[in-house]
């Protein structure tokens, strides 16, 4: 064979070898780089290809669509999913007995960042209408709730707007109308519409 046909030849095997490795450089977290970026809709459809349930949850629920990501969480093998089960069941105000147990058991087997957790809880509870009990466990995180987020997590993060809001809502709750106003304002700055529960009843009232 000529010189030019192997020529050609190795020069297509580069070409396939360069393809392949630049396929192989791409970041592996699109789903997440999307939702940082706020392409709520676009993650959903990359989750879907990459068949991603946990990202396609979370996806859903900063767009409101909480049915949808409950069925999601609910495909998650990773453990963090029965947490945003029992957040979108609170968000609906639908079966708060099975959200209440979901995060209490969540908290006892999978135990993560405990003011945060406890937070999730008081939430929840507060949508069932144990307005004390949820009081008493914010009051008893709010500490840890405030240096977390004046020290630790200070760059905006979609995925902490939903923390923020309910740090908002329990404030509120609280009757400290100044932090819960600041706090609602930071969580649409950081990615949650508050417009999403518009259909539903809301302690911020």
């Amino acid at each position: 064979m000529s010189l030019w046909f192997w020529g050609l030849l190795l020069a297509v095997a580069l070409l396939g070898w360069l393809v392949a490795y630049m396929l192989s450089q791409r970041p592996i977290t699109t789903v997440q780089q999307l939702l940082q970026q706020r392409r709520y809709e676009d993650a959903v459809m990359e989750a879907n290809r990459t068949n991603d349930a946990l990202h396609r949850a979370e996806a859903l629920k900063l767009l409101g669509r909480f049915d949808e990501a409950i069925a999601s969480y609910e495909q998650s093998t990773d453990p963090a999913a029965q947490e945003g089960v029992a957040l979108c069941l609170a968000h609906l105000r639908r079966d708060p007995e099975r959200a209440r147990t979901i995060m209490e058991t969540q908290i006892a087997q999978y135990p993560q960042i405990q003011e945060f957790q406890s937070l999730a809880l008081a939430y929840i509870l507060l949508r069932a209408g144990d307005r004390e009990a949820a009081l008493r466990l914010y009051r008893d995180n709010l500490e840890l709730l405030e240096t977390r987020f004046r020290d630790d997590y200070t760059d905006p993060d979609p995925l902490l707007s939903e923390t923020l809001y309910l740090f908002s809502v329990l404030a509120e709750a609280n009757g400290e109308e100044a932090r819960a106003d600041s706090l609602a304002r930071q969580a649409e700055r950081w990615g949650w519409s508050a417009g999403m529960l518009a259909g539903a009843p809301d302690e911020r009232g």
